[in-house]
């Protein structure tokens, strides 16, 4: 599937930034309290996230864009757009979900979960008002 190998290549660049976060959420919603080690992997891992974003957008291949990554409510997010005339499709299916993780690394899948962080990937069709969300969360991955 063409989508995978786009996705495969967003999913790596967002990697970068994979843990940084503020308090994860459970699923009660409560936050979680962070322990020292934690605050301080947060810290670094911020940093990282802002320089990301400095260097985007970033294209990753047909037309895929990713335009911003962030922490929001107990998700690392990662915002893509794509154009309209893309000939592929996006899905939020299980086979997507599975990918994204598998994508992410085991590395980073851990940081995530550790802090009880989630991903979630919104894509925007350019010119359009049609988003597509996937989230997975922590419990999933």
């Amino acid at each position: 599937m063409k989508f995978f190998k786009i996705f495969a290549a967003c999913v790596a660049a967002g990697a970068l930034a994979m843990g940084t976060v503020s308090c994860g959420s459970k699923a009660d919603g409560d936050k979680t309290e962070l322990s020292t080690a934690q605050k301080l992997q947060m810290k670094v891992l911020e940093k990282e996230v802002e320089a990301v974003n400095k260097q985007l957008p970033m294209d990753q291949g047909d037309g895929l864009k990713l335009i911003k990554m962030d922490i929001e409510d107990g998700y690392m997010v990662s915002y893509a757009t794509y154009p309209q005339d893309a000939d592929f499709e996006i899905e939020d299916s299980p086979e997507t979900r599975k990918a994204i993780v598998e994508s992410a690394g085991a590395s980073a899948v851990a940081r995530l979960k550790d802090l009880n962080l989630g991903l979630k990937y919104v894509y925007t069709e350019e010119g359009t008002d049609s988003t597509t969300t996937i989230t997975i969360s922590p419990e999933e991955m």
